[in-house]
């Protein structure tokens, strides 16, 4: 659960940063990229994107519930703060780039571990039928 918890903090500096990187384009510091208010919300949704990934088992319900995730952090942001972008198109937008994330992360160790599981078998002699 933490490396997932992980993963989605990583996941959402860097969807925030590029983020950040498309809205605002006077900006060329790195660390100005990284304090602003998206790219905290997206490192927030992240985490709880993360937790909700170790809860379930569905890649495809993972991905729909971390767009619902980023639309309601981001319209939470958008109530709080009073910032003027469109709040629920770019809590979709980061929500369904972490739920891609996610989705492919837990898609590659599935096939993995499918994978190494097969070769075990295979040295034990399964499929020499010759």
């Amino acid at each position: 659960m933490i490396r997932k918890i992980l993963t989605g903090i990583i996941a959402g500096t860097l969807i925030g940063m590029f983020v950040t990187s498309v809205i605002v384009t006077n900006t060329n510091n790195l660390l100005e990229l990284f304090l602003t208010k998206i790219t905290a919300t997206s490192i927030i949704a992240g985490v709880f994107c993360g937790v909700y990934n170790s809860i379930s088992k569905s890649k495809l319900q993972t991905f729909f519930v971390s767009i619902v995730i980023g639309i309601i952090l981001f319209y939470i942001k958008y109530l709080t703060t009073g910032h003027d972008f469109d709040a629920l198109t770019m809590g979709a937008f980061v929500g369904a780039m972490l739920g891609g994330v996610f989705a492919i992360i837990t898609k590659i160790l599935d096939s993995y571990s499918i994978y190494n599981r097969l070769q075990k078998r295979r040295k034990k002699g399964f499929g020499n039928y010759r």
